[in-house]
């Protein structure tokens, strides 16, 4: 593009600072026979630092350009910082990237989804991303952290990748390092780089010195938690996974006394040993091995969710912002919220690494879609969520929302026809519509954006076949529940 400018343009000119994403159309306006002006309605932004952000209307720009002749041939001689691209291009030029922080604990992978072109340079952009920290949305909560001392660099400014190894070598201040922060710094450089397609491990280098890491207390496998996304239902008063057409009861609870066929939503934790049930009396909760107690009686209350600490989240309807953290030893927490203006919530769930939330709001009489960080005390007990990013909102009336993986979430809605919509949206990255969507009363999900499950308000489970088809895999469910 360079060689299209004038020399001090082409000095000055930086294309990172901003990328604006459009449709293409670009009406233009001739202010002199030197300058014209073009007409850009972005409908997404790319930050500096790779941030994409979505927005729910057109952001409009006018861009200028001057022009010069040199040598007999027009030049751009003076043109505003960043690029414009169309969509379609967008996706060709850029590739969607996750930098993996870790949770305040140790014990989780919190990912950072950030867009870097794709070029032989994408694992340097990485590597210098990494050591910039997470975003300040995960950063400002403590809900990420980065291993590397503050101040770490990389040595030669450039990781190479040599025989499917990415050489990351970093400078002095890297020393500061204890041996198990090292080796979580490791961690984050393959869970991050091994995204690129000819990057199949990491040579971690301290002033050009191999480092040997020594083991950690946890796996790769274990900081990146995964459910099978198998559907939990309650059908015909039984409790369990649906496995075909049949409901294997899930044993371990014990439900005496509770009338499934009156719950209407559930959370089950990831790994089985903690149930938590929505009915008209409130939140009940069963823990593998004991019987059923109602955590929380409060009326109005909607689906309940879990942590990754043994917390279960409640709020009702119409007190959005009063939402309390039950833990497993029987404390309450109250959770400060930033929608304080909201009038009320419609779904609150938090990502399997118990560090993001997403939540449906309804404020000025408009549905609204954030997803906020946890803020957490010393024995991990949460005690705020951070300040808000929105997200697309599903048109009509909003219904559910849940985590499909560890950087997408799925948002229904539902108009007074009872047709339902469904948007699927990365955090920090593009949406897409589903169609053909019949009406919803609930979702759930799993770790993979198939695991998506629909249920109707007649009953009728759906699962989707790409974005445009629908297969039932199930009818009489009375109750779909998600596993967190």
């Amino acid at each position: 593009a360079r060689q299209f400018l004038t020399p001090s343009a082409s000095e000055s000119w930086n294309p990172s600072v901003v990328t604006l994403v459009d449709s293409g159309v670009r009406p233009v306006s001739e202010l002199s026979d030197t300058t014209i002006t073009i007409d850009v309605d972005a409908s997404a932004v790319l930050d500096a630092e790779g941030r994409f952000t979505q927005q729910q209307t057109p952001l409009q720009a006018d861009m200028s350009y001057s022009f010069e002749q040199r040598a007999g041939q027009w030049r751009i001689s003076n043109l505003p910082p960043g690029i414009v691209i169309d969509r379609n291009t967008f996706g060709q030029v850029f590739r969607q990237t996750s930098l993996y922080f870790l949770s305040p604990d140790n014990r989780r992978l919190v990912p950072d989804v950030r867009w870097f072109p794709s070029r032989a340079s994408t694992t340097t952009r990485i590597v210098k991303s990494l050591l910039a920290g997470p975003s300040p949305w995960l950063s400002s909560t403590g809900a990420a952290r980065s291993a590397f001392p503050a101040g770490t660099r990389l040595v030669a400014d450039a990781v190479p990748v040599q025989n499917g190894v990415a050489v990351v070598d970093l400078d002095a201040e890297s020393l500061r390092a204890s041996p198990a922060a090292v080796s979580l710094m490791k961690i984050q450089l393959l869970a991050s780089l091994t995204q690129v397609s000819n990057v199949n491990d990491v040579d971690l280098q301290i002033l050009g010195t191999s480092q040997r890491t020594q083991a950690t207390s946890v796996t790769l496998a274990q900081m990146l938690p995964s459910v099978d996304g198998i559907p939990v239902v309650i059908r015909d008063g039984v409790l369990g996974k649906l496995t075909g057409a049949t409901v294997e009861p899930l044993s371990q609870f014990s439900t005496r006394g509770l009338d499934l066929t009156r719950m209407t939503a559930g959370t089950i934790s990831s790994d089985l040993v903690t149930l938590a049930l929505l009915s008209p009396d409130g939140v009940w909760v069963a823990r593998a091995g004991g019987g059923p107690s109602l955590l929380d009686s409060r009326p109005g209350l909607i689906a309940p969710a879990f942590d990754d600490y043994g917390n279960v989240w409640t709020v009702s309807r119409d007190t959005p912002s009063e939402v309390i953290a039950f833990s497993a030893d029987g404390s309450q927490n109250s959770v400060a919220v930033p929608w304080t203006e909201a009038r009320s919530i419609v779904a609150l769930r938090l990502s399997l690494d118990g560090q993001r939330a997403v939540a449906i709001l309804v404020q000025d009489d408009r549905a609204r879609v954030v997803v906020s960080s946890v803020a957490r005390d010393e024995r991990g007990n949460p005690i705020a969520l951070g300040a808000p990013i929105d997200l697309v909102a599903p048109a009509g009336f909003p219904v559910d929302a849940v985590w499909l993986d560890a950087i997408t979430v799925a948002v229904a809605g539902s108009d007074d026809t009872g047709r339902g919509y469904i948007v699927r949206q990365v955090v920090g990255g593009e949406s897409v519509n589903y169609t053909g969507v019949g009406s919803v009363a609930g979702l759930a999900g799993g770790s993979a954006v198939v695991d998506l499950s629909v249920l109707s308000p007649g009953g009728v489970l759906s699962q989707p076949r790409g974005t445009s088809s629908w297969l039932v895999s199930a009818t009489g469910v009375t109750a779909l529940l998600t596993v967190q």
